[in-house]
């Protein structure tokens, strides 16, 4: 197990690689009665991974454990509601995210070369021609890591990323901010991202 930890903007921020299997998780991390009714019911090792790594990563992060409940939109909260949360997980890495006030919203992707065939689907042609038109795999990632950022705090109204979310052209380095506007409403935002070898993480808070 591995793990990063950030202090961004008065939130927490955890990355977390798993190595670990689900039982051997489950030596490090006690389930509730609830956690473990829910845990059950899950059957895939890849569900029941990312369950306990999730749990896990926020006790790491936050300190104590926490119970984790669900809206109706499926968006994760604590039960205790001291912290706003975000998290996020691809492949063995998860990501969490709290702060005590303020919404939050991260996602975390590790690369793919699926990313080449879908990008017409959540960027705009105006977003197609400003991010090299598909040829910047990097830059793709990172989009498309940030819209999903944006979708956890906007939600609903956010659900179809090509027409409702636009990014503004921004350059695909190992570090950034990039601004965006819901259409919709002309609300603006500011994400801030990652990008490794390993992962792309965009967060942002409002």
């Amino acid at each position: 197990m591995k793990s990063e930890s950030y202090n961004v903007d008065d939130a927490n921020l955890l990355i977390l690689e798993l190595t670990e299997t689900v039982d051997e998780l489950l030596e490090e991390y006690q389930l509730s009665d609830i956690e473990t009714i829910e845990f059950n019911k899950l059957v895939s090792e890849k569900r029941r991974l990312e369950y306990i790594g999730v749990r896990f990563a926020l006790k790491m992060l936050l300190g104590n454990t926490v119970l984790i409940e669900y809206d109706a939109d499926g968006k994760p909260f604590l039960a205790d509601k001291s912290y706003q949360i975000s998290v996020s997980h691809s492949k063995n890495f998860m990501a969490v995210i709290a702060h005590p006030d303020r919404h939050v919203g991260i996602d975390i992707e590790c690369p793919s070369a699926k990313i080449e065939k879908i990008y017409k689907r959540f960027l705009s042609e105006k977003e197609q021609i400003a991010f090299s038109e598909g040829k910047d795999i990097r830059q793709l990632q990172i989009a498309w890591s940030a819209k999903e950022a944006l979708f956890k705090i906007i939600g609903n109204q956010a659900v179809d990323f090509a027409n409702q979310l636009e990014l503004f052209p921004f350059e695909a380095n190992s570090t950034g901010k990039i601004k965006a506007k819901h259409i919709p409403t002309d609300s603006r935002y500011e994400l801030h991202y990652f990008n490794t070898s390993d992962y792309t993480l965009a967060y942002c808070l409002v």
